[in-house]
C-alpha cells in the first residue's frame, strides 16, 4: 500500500507515542508540504503494525467518498466496520466534511476509534481544532523537506551543488516530479504561493486588496533575518505609493503567520531575560516561495542562509528566539526539553570584523551552553569553545549532541 511514498521517519516517530490513544491526531502544516503523504504512510503503518485492527481511509479527492457528505455520514460510515473493538480512522482534508468536529468529537468519546486527520490551513488551523477538540488533539507539525530529506527525495548526494539547488528551490516535497530548473520549479512554486495567498488568506479573511498582502510578502522576503515593525512596512508601502495602516500590516502579518507562509521570531533580552515587545524577526517557511517571491542572487546569500538555518532549528524541535546582549544580536536563542543553544548564522566570514562579530556576540553571554557559528566558508575554525560548522554540516544535523 502505498510503495510509491518516501518515508518521512521523524513525522511518524513524533507520532508514534499518541497511537492507539483516544486523542485525535492532527497533521498540520502550510500547503504542499507533504501532509496527505504521512497520512497515507500512517495508515499503511497501522496496516502492518496492528492487522487486527480494520483501517478505514477517507479522501475527499476520490469519489469513492462522495457519500460522505455531512457529519453524520461520516459517523456512519466510521461506525460501520463491524465485530471489531477499534479501528483506525484517517480522514484526509477533513474540514471539507461538514458537521466533521461534531462526528469526530462523538467518535472520540466513544473510544472505538483511532483518529488521524489532516486539514487545509484555510479551515482548519492547530489553535482552532484544540478549540473544537477541547483537549483531545494531539498536533504534530509538519515542515516542508529539510536539508537531508531533500537528499533523499531526489536521489542526490551531499555537496554545494546540491545545498545550492536546496537553497533556491526549498523543500516542497513534489518537486522531486519535476526539473530543478528556474522555468519549471519556480511556475510550480508560484502556483502554490498563489493557492496559500488566494485560498488560505484572501477567501479566508476577506482581504480585499490581494496586491497589499503579495507586496507585504516581498517586503519580508527582503527583509529575511532584520527587526522589523508594521510601522516599517506600512512606510514602505507608502513610499510604492500604498496608503495601508500599521494595524492593517499587523492584520496582514499575522494572516501569512497562520497560513505557514511566513514564521515570526520574537526577541528575548539575555540579559534581563525576557521576552521583548517589537523588533520581531519575520523567515519564510520555504526556501523555493521565498525564491518565487523576492528571486534568488548572490547578495541575498546572508538572508537565504539564515533562514535555512532557522528551518533546520525548527524542524529539530527548538523554540526559537532572537537574542539581545546589549548593543549586540544574537541570531538564534533556541530552547529545547531544558537545553538551550545559541547560533549565528552567516553567508561568509569574509574579514576579522565580520569574524568578531559573530562570534564575539557568542562569547559576550558567558554561559555554558553551546554556541556555534554556521557559514558557508570552505574551512571551518572554532574559537574558545564555540563550533564553526559549515552549513552543509549544520542542515544535515551535525551540530546535534548524538549526530
Amino acid at each position: 500500500m502505498y510503495d510509491d511514498l518516501i518515508p518521512r521517519p521523524r513525522y511518524l516517530e513524533r507520532i508514534r507515542p499518541f497511537v492507539g490513544t483516544p486523542l485525535i491526531k492532527l497533521i498540520t502544516g502550510q500547503r504542499r508540504v507533504g501532509k496527505s503523504s504521512i497520512l497515507k504512510l500512517l495508515a499503511a503503518q497501522a496496516g502492518a503494525e496492528r492487522p487486527d485492527i480494520p483501517v478505514v481511509y477517507i479522501d475527499k479527492e476520490l469519489s469513492r467518498w462522495d457519500g460522505v457528505n455531512d457529519g453524520a455520514s461520516l459517523e456512519a460510515e466510521a461506525k460501520a466496520v463491524p465485530g471489531t473493538d477499534k479501528v483506525a480512522l484517517f480522514i484526509d482534508e477533513a474540514q471539507e466534511i461538514p458537521g466533521f468536529d461534531r462526528a469526530l468529537r462523538s467518535l472520540a468519546a466513544e473510544g472505538r476509534h483511532d483518529i488521524y486527520i489532516t486539514g487545509s490551513n484555510a479551515q482548519l488551523l492547530s489553535g482552532e481544532i484544540a478549540t473544537l477538540f477541547a483537549g483531545r488533539v494531539a498536533t504534530v507539525r509538519v515542515h516542508p523537506l529539510s536539508y537531508d530529506e531533500f537528499l533523499v527525495f531526489h536521489g542526490r548526494s551531499d555537496s554545494d551543488e546540491s545545498l545550492g539547488l536546496y537553497l533556491r528551490y526549498g523543500g516542497l516535497p513534489f518537486l522531486r516530479n519535476l526539473a530543478l530548473e528556474d522555468e519549471t520549479a519556480l511556475e510550480y512554486l508560484g502556483g502554490v504561493f498563489d493557492s496559500v495567498v488566494l485560498k488560505d488568506i484572501v477567501l479566508r479573511h476577506g482581504v480585499r486588496n490581494p496586491a497589499i498582502l503579495a507586496r507585504i510578502a516581498e517586503f519580508v522576503a527582503d527583509s529575511i533575518g532584520t527587526p522589523t515593525s508594521a510601522r516599517n512596512i506600512a512606510n514602505y508601502l507608502k513610499a510604492k505609493g500604498i496608503e495601508v495602516s500599521p494595524q492593517s500590516v499587523l492584520d496582514y502579518l499575522s494572516y501569512l503567520e497562520q497560513s505557514f507562509a511566513v514564521r515570526r521570531v520574537k526577541p528575548e533580552d539575555l540579559q534581563g531575560k525576557r521576552i521583548l515587545e517589537g523588533g520581531d524577526k519575520y523567515y519564510f517557511e520555504d526556501l523555493g516561495l521565498r525564491t518565487r517571491v523576492r528571486g534568488f542572487s548572490q547578495r541575498e546569500l546572508g538572508k537565504v542562509v539564515e533562514n535555512a538555518v532557522f528551518l533546520r532549528l525548527e524542524f529539530d524541535g527548538w523554540t526559537v528566539h532572537s537574542g539581545r546582549v546589549g548593543a549586540r544580536e544574537i541570531d538564534f536563542v533556541c530552547d529545547r526539553s531544558g537545553q538551550r543553544i545559541h547560533v549565528q548564522a552567516a553567508y561568509l566570514l569574509a574579514d576579522e570584523a565580520t569574524r568578531e562579530r559573530e562570534f564575539g556576540a557568542l562569547l559576550e553571554l558567558g554561559d555554558a551552553w553551546p554556541k556555534f557559528v554556521v557559514s558557508m566558508d570552505p574551512l571551518q575554525a572554532d574559537e574558545r569553545g564555540i563550533r564553526h560548522l559549515s552549513l552543509r554540516g549544520f542542515l544535515r544535523g551535525d551540530y546535534l549532541p548524538n549526530a
